[in-house]
């Protein structure tokens, strides 16, 4: 086993473990989508997802760029507007327009992460 760095995944058994938490981060976003395409309840789960692979996308960019297509965002997103469309009427007044723009803020950042990570690689 090579050791390259000190940091805590500075070596070849650890060095790819961050890819199961960003794959898990993914799953459970997809799984928040399916439950709001039919959902009319006036909450959901997939922003503290979303907000999750945020941080793995700040630390660990190039693997995040490996396993999330630009495309599952925008899905997402579409889905996640679709749903608050159908559902902002039953969030508290004093809390709708905050949840749909951190969402919206949520979704370009992630978006961005990728469009920065990517012009990066070449």
């Amino acid at each position: 086993m090579k050791i390259f760095s000190t940091a805590p995944e500075g070596n070849e058994a650890a060095e790819l473990e961050n890819a199961h938490y960003i794959k898990l981060a993914i799953k459970k976003i997809d799984e928040s989508k399916e439950w709001l395409e039919n959902s009319n309840k006036p909450y959901q789960a997939m922003l503290t997802h979303v907000d999750i692979l945020l941080m793995f996308a700040k630390k660990f960019p190039v693997n995040v760029n490996l396993l999330l297509k630009k495309e599952k965002i925008f899905e997402w997103k579409s889905t996640f507007d679709a749903w608050y469309e159908r559902c902002n009427k039953k969030i508290p007044s004093k809390y709708r327009e905050g949840i749909k723009a951190n969402a919206d803020e949520l979704f370009d950042e992630l978006i961005q992460s990728r469009t920065i990570k990517k012009s990066l690689k070449g």
